[in-house]
């Protein structure tokens, strides 16, 4: 008994085994999900998307993130143009530096999770007035580093200088402005610039210069003249500081000013005031700039230019308004103290053509100091528009408003429209007491085929907005008087149908001997010559003798299809004539010159044009090969056979195999015949000897004593040909079969193509064996691997019967 429960715990242990290894496969991820990541926003390649669509040159992005604090080759990887698929993802860091320089591509959307209750579908969200300013990788705010300076700029240490003194002597000075405010000029010594604008500098070289040139001085008698530029502009360190993107250090432009700045540390962010913009200078505020006065006016009398060690400071945000609905500027909008509804209305572009102006409504915050427990946290307020179009009223503004300016109603009312058989179909003002023939009339009429018998009426019930039909009578005539003329009311709908519109489309068909078959309309006066000119002309070999017409049958009652006529043709049906009246086109069988009468069509005629019997352009077959003559032949009728072709090549020369013909035949997927040359030209017109075929296929080829053997086979080549040895003999004459050669599955590749593999018997032990010809390719192929199969099921089974029997021993043997 012992036995036997280990023989059942064994079971067991196999059972948990196996369902523990098949539980454990996992499959592995595909490529075409390797490439689905790659190509998902915020890859690689979304990541050169975006810098392509930047603008911005690879040096100009290496500066930027040099200036943020970041390695200057940071994202060198997605300067290039050429995709790259090395990475499945961007580092953090990476992400980090390209949303500092706004180049951060879009996010994958969150997808809304389906609860099973109403979905709430998301407003657009109302964006910050005046952050995207600088997040639109422009460098239109960096100032020019070359080119004439504004007159009151003021010189200073790092300016590069030219000097250029032309009369009596001809020199070019560049001249560095040191960091002690000098520059140095030869012959003449150091001349102390810092701090003067260039008017001024110049004013004190006249002096300097005259010492050393006797020709410098001012006034008209001057024989020596001079000229001061500004070269290169020294570049001042800045900090900006507070709500903006990037907070830091900066080298720039001594050209620059406070929108320089900001532009070089990413804008402002959504948190900032930019209504008060510091610019701090030795610890002192020397001005404050409104970004509004720039971006709502144009206005920079206020953007100061920067000095070296000033300070741009960024507040947070004090007092903001939403505003949307029907304005022309949808956004959040910071205020200044003293400002209000009205200058809100005016910043976001003022009401648009869809405004309604008569009221604005503005959802506020209750102040904390006024909220009572229970009491409502927020209030809503009316603002009254004055008629006529009116200036906003100044209402006090709070921080947190939404302010909501309502347009005119979408439902659009006082007009009726019509459609269908008029010429100007369309929607119409409502006039006072507008009818039915009057809307006809502002319609442009009734278009020809006009069903007089309905027209319908389409009417709104306005107590429950559904719709009903009136259906209206039509004069039979459009000059007629009305008998049937409702007023019409606002909204209504109206239909005028056309007999075209349920008339069925009538057509003819031809078939056949023609250029152009296919099915075409049928007109009144319609004859079987229109028919053929419409579907391109008879066809070359068409028959004159007659043509077949299928008619639709009077009567259905007996089952009747169609009506079948025969109708006569003649040779004036062949249209294309040369000058002389003689038909272009393949000679054929005599038909009549002229009298066949004209055959009227009716709607839904089929037409037949007959081909004739045994026309066919020229055929040809080729035959190629051990022939006097090769190439390629045209049948001369239909009983042209193989050998009336080797006649007409020349004949076999004397390098031909005969038993080694290949003859091919591609019409009707046909392939290769089996032809038996040698009885073809031994019995010409026998069996053997083929009928040919236009296409056909023809190679001779030439005597070769010898058998190839490929394969599977320790030494592949050629052996000599022996009369009457068989697959076996080859086979072993090459070493016999390799290893993984399969020799029950050996073929014979015959010199005409055909196939002949080893049949019955067991191992080559009888059965029948082909014997090569000349020419022939002995074929050994490899074997066959043995199937896998997954015996996973099988093994659980029997771990389950094995289980179940040792547990029915242990308790009969209990």
């Amino acid at each position: 008994m012992p036995n036997f429960q280990r023989l059942a715990a064994l079971a067991t242990a196999f059972l948990l085994s196996l369902s523990t290894s098949v539980a454990g496969q996992q499959p592995a991820p595909t490529p075409a999900q390797a490439e689905a990541i790659l190509n998902l926003p915020g890859g690689a390649d979304a990541v050169r998307a975006k810098i392509r669509s930047s603008g911005l040159t690879p040096d100009q992005i290496r500066i930027r993130l040099q200036a943020a604090g970041y390695d200057p080759a940071l994202i060198d990887p997605f300067l290039t143009d050429t995709p790259s698929h090395d990475s499945l993802s961007v580092s953090a860091e990476q992400t980090a530096a390209l949303k500092a320089l706004g180049l951060e591509p879009p996010s994958v959307p969150k997808q809304p999770v389906d609860t099973g209750f109403r979905v709430t579908v998301a407003q657009p969200e109302i964006g910050v007035f005046g952050v995207d300013v600088f997040r639109r990788s422009t460098t239109q705010f960096l100032p020019l580093l070359s080119g004439p300076v504004p007159a009151d700029y003021r010189l200073g240490p790092g300016d590069m200088l030219v000097l250029i003194l032309t009369g009596d002597v001809e020199l070019t000075y560049q001249l560095g402005i040191t960091r002690e405010g000098f520059v140095v000029i030869p012959q003449v010594g150091q001349v102390y610039l810092a701090n003067l604008t260039l008017g001024q500098a110049r004013s004190t070289l006249y002096d300097r210069l005259g010492r050393v040139y006797s020709g410098v001085r001012r006034g008209a008698n001057a024989t020596t003249q001079f000229d001061l530029s500004v070269a290169n502009v020294r570049a001042v360190q800045v900090y900006v500081v507070g709500e903006v993107t990037q907070p830091g250090a900066y080298q720039v432009s001594a050209l620059g000013t406070v929108l320089t700045a900001l532009y070089t540390a990413g804008g402002v962010t959504e948190r900032a005031n930019p209504r008060n913009v510091e610019v701090r200078r030795a610890g002192q505020t020397v001005a404050t700039f409104d970004l509004y006065d720039y971006l709502l006016n144009g206005d920079t009398r206020e953007d100061i230019r920067i000095e070296n060690g000033d300070v741009v400071f960024v507040g947070v945000r004090n007092r903001r308004v939403t505003v949307t609905g029907s304005v022309h500027r949808a956004a959040a909008y910071d205020l200044a103290a003293d400002e209000t509804l009205t200058q809100v209305i005016a910043a976001a572009g003022g009401l648009d053509a869809e405004a309604a102006r008569t009221r604005i409504s503005i959802e506020r915050i209750v102040p904390a100091n006024q909220r009572q427990p229970g009491g409502p946290q927020r209030v809503t307020l009316d603002v009254p528009l004055p008629s006529g179009g009116g200036e906003v009223p100044p209402i006090p503004m709070a921080d947190g408003d939404r302010v909501t300016v309502f347009g005119v109603p979408t439902a659009r009312r006082n007009f009726v429209q019509i459609a269908g058989n008029v010429y100007l179909p369309g929607r119409f003002g409502l006039e006072p007491g507008l009818t039915l023939s009057r809307l006809v009339t502002l319609a442009g009429g009734f278009r020809p085929a006009t069903y007089a018998g309905r027209a319908l009426i389409s009417r709104l019930n306005e107590d429950d907005q559904t719709r009903r039909v009136i259906a209206v009578t039509l004069p039979g005539d459009s000059a007629a008087p009305w008998s049937d003329d409702p007023a019409l009311q606002d909204r209504d709908s109206v239909v005028i149908f056309g007999l075209l519109e349920t008339r069925p489309r009538r057509t003819t068909v031809i078939i056949g001997a023609v250029n152009a078959p296919g099915t075409f309309p049928w007109q009144e006066g319609m004859t079987l010559r229109d028919l053929v000119l419409q579907s391109g002309g008879l066809a070359p070999g068409a028959s004159l003798g007659f043509a077949e017409i299928a008619r639709l049958p009077e009567s259905r009652g007996a089952g009747q299809l169609a009506t079948t006529i025969r109708v006569p043709l003649d040779s004036t049906y062949l249209f294309d004539r040369d000058s002389a009246g003689k038909y272009i086109g393949p000679p054929g069988l005599t038909f009549p010159a002229s009298g066949a009468p004209e055959v009227a069509l009716e709607p839904w005629d089929n037409v037949l044009i007959f081909r004739q019997p045994d026309f066919e352009f020229q055929q040809t077959v080729s035959i190629g090969g051990e022939v006097t003559y090769p190439g390629t032949y045209a049948l001369r009728n239909r009983n042209d056979r193989l050998s009336d072709l080797i006649k007409r090549a020349g004949g076999l020369t004397s390098l031909a195999y005969p038993a080694g013909i290949w003859f091919v035949r591609d019409t009707g997927g046909v392939g290769r015949l089996d032809a038996n040359l040698p009885m073809a030209l031994s019995k010409p017109g026998s069996r053997q000897d083929l009928l040919l075929r236009g296409g056909d296929q023809i190679w001779i080829p030439q005597y070769q004593p010898s058998v190839r053997i490929e394969g599977a086979v320790l030494s592949p080549g050629s052996v000599l040909w022996e009369k009457g040895k068989d697959l076996n003999y080859y086979i072993d004459a090459a070493g016999g079969p390799a290893t993984d050669g399969d020799r029950g599955r050996a073929l014979v590749r015959l010199a005409n193509g055909k196939t002949e593999a080893h049949r019955g018997g067991f191992l080559f032990f009888g059965g029948n064996s082909p014997v090569p010809d000349p020419g022939s390719t002995v074929v050994v192929p490899v074997k066959e691997p043995k199937p896998y199969r997954d015996n996973t099921g099988l093994y659980v089974a029997m771990a389950s019967i094995i289980a179940s029997t040792a547990t029915i021993i242990i308790t009969l043997l209990q």
